[in-house]
This record gives C-alpha cells, sequence and structure tokens, in this order.
C-alpha cells in the first residue's frame, strides 16, 4: 500500500494510523499523488492554474474575479507596503537583500540551525526585533502589506520549498498530520474541504483546492475589506471547524504553511490576490 496523502484520505485512516505512516512517507511522492488526483477530479484544468483557487471551478466566479482585478482592491496594500519597506530599507536589505522580486519566492524554508520552519512573516519580524524594531501583529496591517509588496514583487516566479534533511522532512510531516487530522466539535479536517470536497459549496462559497493554497497570499477578501495573513485564513478556518485556533505563526502553523507550500511546488506565485 502507498502511504501517501491520497492513500490516507482514501482509506478514512484514523490519526493514530496517520502519524505512524508519516515517518515513511516521501514528500515528493506525496505531492506527485495530489497533483494525480486533482487532475483526475478535474481533468480540464491545468495544474497551473491552481494558482487561481477556488475560481477555477466556476466560470462566472472566475468572470468577477477577472473584473476585480482589473482596478484590484489591495494595491493600496502594495503601495502601503512599499512605503514600510522605504521606510526601513537598510533594515531589511540586511535580511533579505536588495532585490525584492528575489524574496517571496524562498519562503517557507526549513532552518536546519534552529530546526524550525520559517515563514516570510516571521522572518520579517525576526529582522526587525534584532534590528531593535517593534515587531508587527501577525494577521492583518503592516505585516500583511509588506508581504503583500513582496508578493506583488515575486509574481511570475514559481513556489520551490526544499526538504532534503531529516529535519525538514519531519516539520513536513507534522503539518501533513495537521492537514489530515480531524478536529472541532464538527470533526473536520483540512483535507475533509480542500482535498476531498474541493469545488464543492460550503454555504454559498466555493471550497478550493489545497495544491495552490499558498501561492496568491496574503489575500483582501471582501468579508475583511483588507489584506490578511495565510495564518489569518488559518484562524478563520479552525474557527469554522469550531476549533480553537493556535496563534498565528504558532509552529504548527508554520508546519502546516510548509506542507501546503511543497503541495504547491512549481506553480507561480500570484499574490496578492483578491478572494470573496
Amino acid at each position: 500500500m502507498k502511504k501517501t496523502l491520497l492513500v490516507a484520505l482514501s482509506l478514512g485512516v484514523s490519526v493514530a494510523a496517520t502519524s505512524t505512516m508519516a515517518s515513511s512517507v516521501d514528500p515528493e511522492k506525496d505531492r506527485q499523488e495530489a497533483v494525480k488526483f486533482f487532475e483526475a477530479k478535474t481533468p480540464n484544468v491545468p495544474i497551473a492554474d491552481y494558482i487561481n483557487g477556488a475560481y477555477i471551478y466556476d466560470a462566472d466566479k472566475m468572470a468577477q474575479w477577472e473584473a476585480a482585478e482589473e482596478f484590484p482592491p489591495y494595491l493600496d496594500a502594495v503601495d502601503a507596503g512599499e512605503a514600510l519597506w522605504n521606510q526601513d530599507k537598510a533594515v531589511y536589505e540586511k535580511c533579505f537583500g536588495s532585490d525584492t522580486t528575489n524574496i517571496r519566492q524562498h519562503y517557507p524554508y526549513f532552518d536546519e540551525k534552529t530546526q524550525q520552519v520559517v515563514t516570510l512573516e516571521w522572518a520579517i519580524n525576526i529582522c526587525r526585533e534584532n534590528a531593535g524594531l517593534k515587531p508587527f501583529k501577525y494577521k492583518k496591517g503592516d505585516i500583511a502589506n509588506l508581504s503583500g509588496y513582496l508578493a506583488y514583487q515575486a509574481r511570475g516566479e514559481k513556489i520551490d520549498v526544499k526538504i532534503d534533511s531529516e529535519g525538514a522532512k519531519a516539520a513536513y510531516n507534522k503539518g501533513r498530520e495537521f492537514f489530515l487530522e480531524p478536529r472541532g466539535q464538527l470533526n473536520l479536517s483540512c483535507a475533509k474541504c480542500h482535498t476531498y470536497n474541493a469545488g464543492r459549496k460550503a454555504r454559498s462559497n466555493i471550497l478550493s483546492p489545497h495544491v495552490g493554497q499558498t501561492t496568491h497570499f496574503p489575500v483582501f477578501r471582501a468579508k475583511w475589506q483588507e489584506l490578511g495573513t495565510l495564518h489569518r485564513r488559518y484562524g478563520g478556518c479552525q474557527q469554522n471547524m469550531r476549533a480553537k485556533p493556535y496563534a498565528a505563526q504558532s509552529e504548527t502553523y508554520r508546519n502546516l504553511e510548509f506542507f501546503e507550500a511543497y503541495m504547491s511546488n512549481g506553480l507561480e506565485i500570484n499574490g496578492p490576490g483578491y478572494r470573496e
């Protein structure tokens, strides 16, 4: 039996069994199985289009989104992010280099020294704190604007998450386990919505596929009327499950982002995005 993400899903294995399997999971085989699953699920949609999230499943929604993208509501946030970069340019260039088109695509990554996943937003605050600056709050505002600016600068670059050590593999597996594990009063998992039921509706919203999930963040949601980070969305999903959310940039969410980003390897960055 192949010990992959899709096998775990299709067999409906228990959390304990999934955890036992995780140590022997090959991340690249896992990713390829996920891609094959979605290709079979929606054969008329190229995997490259999965960067557009739920809009790939509905022509009317896609048309509405394309119309919104003609005058994107997130451009003011991108401009604000550029101003933030220039305000502390010397600090950021010391941490990330001077080429703003060559930053976003290197995150998240696994830091062998700390044995932790480093996300872009976490790295921004580490950089600020090391320079004696006050860290940003992690869900919205300045952190989303600066991250959004760096995503906008990196548009067209491809996600390329590396897993080349046992530590990185362990972080991937922790994120994978979290993705598969049912939780909350509704006993839902991330996979239940974003793998099994991707393309179906939850209330009036179409559920997005987990492949391509991270390419367009941070996003401007109509519901929020502002730019928000991926970890803000993770918290909202947990609340929808009626489960207690973890803190933004907790190790749990960073591992989840690492797993999801790896699943999107080879896809283009198209953030920030607009979503309902």
